[in-house]
C-alpha cells in the first residue's frame, strides 16, 4: 500500500523539461578536450538522463550535448558537437535549450573534421564536427538565429547565478548648534543624526524550489542621534544593532533585472545603546553630566522595491514599521535604577547593493 501511495505521488514531484524549454546553468568542471561537462543542474531542475540540449551564450551556440549521468543537483553531459570551445570553461554561465534527440554515429567517414581543439573555432559548420548522423547539421538554421536573439533577451533579464549580495543603507546629517543667554553663557553641541548600515543577502539558485522567492539577510546598523534644547542641555544616543531576517518576493523573481522587484521584509534585531546627558543653563543646571548604557531588542516589518542591472549592481528602497525596546542603567549609580524606553514608528530607507 505504501509503495502504491509513493507511486501515485511521484508524478507530483517529478517534472521533466519539455523540448525548447530553457535553463540557466553554470559549468562546474570540464574535461581537457571540453567534450565532457559537469553542470550545476540535475533532477531537481527537471533534467533527466538522455536529454539533448544546445549550450548557448550571447555570442551564439557553443555546443550540443547529451546528458549521460545525473544527480539531484548535478549532471554530466557528453558533447557531440563543439562549436566554440573557448566558451566551455569552468564557472562559465550559459543557457541550455532542450532539443529533440539526435542520432549519433560512430562512422568516422561521416565526420567533417577529425579533431576539435579548445581554441577559437569558426562558426561555419563546414569547418567543425565530430562523427554525426543525419539531422545533427542544424547549427546555422533560422531557428538557431532566433535562439540567439531570444538568448540576448534572457541574458539581461536574470542574474540567478549571482546569489550573494552586499548592500548598504546611509542616512547622515552633520549639523551643529549653539545656545546662548543674555548673561553671556553659551553651550555648543551637535544637532546631527546618522544611520549607517551594512549587510548581506543570500538568494536561492534553484528557482523551481518553493523557497526560491525567499532570501536570508543579516546586517549591522550604527545609529546616532544628537539633540540640544534651547537651554543648552544636550543628549546623545548611540545605538549598534545586529539584524537577522528574510525578504519575500511575491511578484518578480529576485533574480530579475531592469525591472522593479517588490518584496516584503521581516527582521529581528538586538544590540547595545549608550545615552549621554550634558547639562545646560536651564532649570536642570545643577544636574551633573552622566552616561547610561543598556541593551536593545525589537522587530521591523516593511515593504519595498529592488532594482538590478545585468552586471549585478542594484538599488533598494524600504518603508518599514520599526520598534525598539531599550533598557538602561546609569554608569555612575550603584545600584543603578533601571529605565526602559520604547522607540517605534515608520522609517524610510534607501540603499545600494552588488550581487555576485
Amino acid at each position: 500500500m505504501k509503495i502504491l501511495v509513493v507511486l501515485l505521488l511521484l508524478p507530483l514531484f517529478a517534472h521533466a523539461l519539455e523540448v525548447d524549454e530553457k535553463l540557466t546553468v553554470r559549468i562546474i568542471r570540464t574535461s581537457e578536450s571540453r567534450k565532457t561537462l559537469m553542470i550545476n543542474r540535475g533532477t531537481e531542475d527537471g533534467l533527466v538522463e538522455g536529454d539533448h540540449a544546445r549550450f548557448i551564450v550571447t555570442a551564439g551556440i557553443v555546443a550540443r550535448a547529451v546528458c549521460v549521468k545525473i544527480a539531484p543537483t548535478r549532471s554530466v553531459w557528453s558533447v557531440y558537437r563543439l562549436v566554440n570551445a573557448d566558451f566551455v570553461v569552468n564557472d562559465a554561465v550559459m543557457t541550455i535549450k532542450i532539443t529533440p534527440p539526435v542520432k549519433i554515429t560512430k562512422d568516422e567517414t561521416q565526420a567533417i573534421v577529425q579533431e576539435d581543439v579548445p581554441t577559437k573555432v569558426a562558426t561555419d559548420p563546414a569547418t567543425l564536427g565530430i562523427p554525426l548522423a543525419d539531422g545533427a547539421q542544424d547549427i546555422t538554421t533560422e531557428a538557431d538565429l532566433r535562439d540567439e536573439a531570444d538568448l540576448r533577451e534572457t541574458e539581461i533579464t536574470t542574474i540567478v547565478e549571482r546569489n550573494w549580495e552586499v548592500f548598504g543603507n546611509f542616512n547622515i546629517s552633520g549639523l551643529s548648534s549653539t545656545a546662548k543667554v543674555d548673561n553671556g553663557n553659551s553651550f555648543k553641541n551637535s544637532q546631527a543624526t546618522h544611520h549607517i548600515g551594512f549587510g548581506g543577502e543570500l538568494y536561492a539558485q534553484n528557482e523551481r524550489a518553493w523557497y526560491s522567492r525567499f532570501s536570508l539577510l543579516g546586517s549591522v546598523d550604527i545609529m546616532r542621534l544628537n539633540a540640544q534644547s534651547y537651554s543648552g542641555e544636550a543628549v546623545q544616543n548611540d545605538v549598534t544593532e545586529f539584524s537577522f531576517g528574510t525578504n519575500w518576493h511575491p511578484g518578480s523573481m529576485p533574480s530579475s533585472v531592469l525591472t522593479l522587484i517588490p518584496f516584503f521584509h521581516l527582521s529581528a534585531h538586538f544590540g547595545s545603546v549608550r545615552s549621554q546627558y550634558e547639562h545646560g543653563f536651564g532649570v536642570n543646571n545643577d544636574v551633573e553630566d552622566f552616561d547610561a548604557t543598556g541593551s536593545t531588542s525589537g522587530i521591523a516589518l516593511g515593504f519595498g522595491y529592488k532594482f538590478y542591472t545585468s552586471k549585478g549592481f542594484g538599488a533598494r528602497a524600504l518603508v518599514d514599521y520599526y520598534t525598539r525596546n531599550e533598557r538602561f542603567k546609569r554608569d555612575d549609580q550603584i545600584p543603578s535604577v533601571q529605565a526602559d524606553r520604547t522607540v517605534t514608528g515608520p522609517r524610510f530607507m534607501m540603499g545600494i547593493s552588488y550581487r555576485w
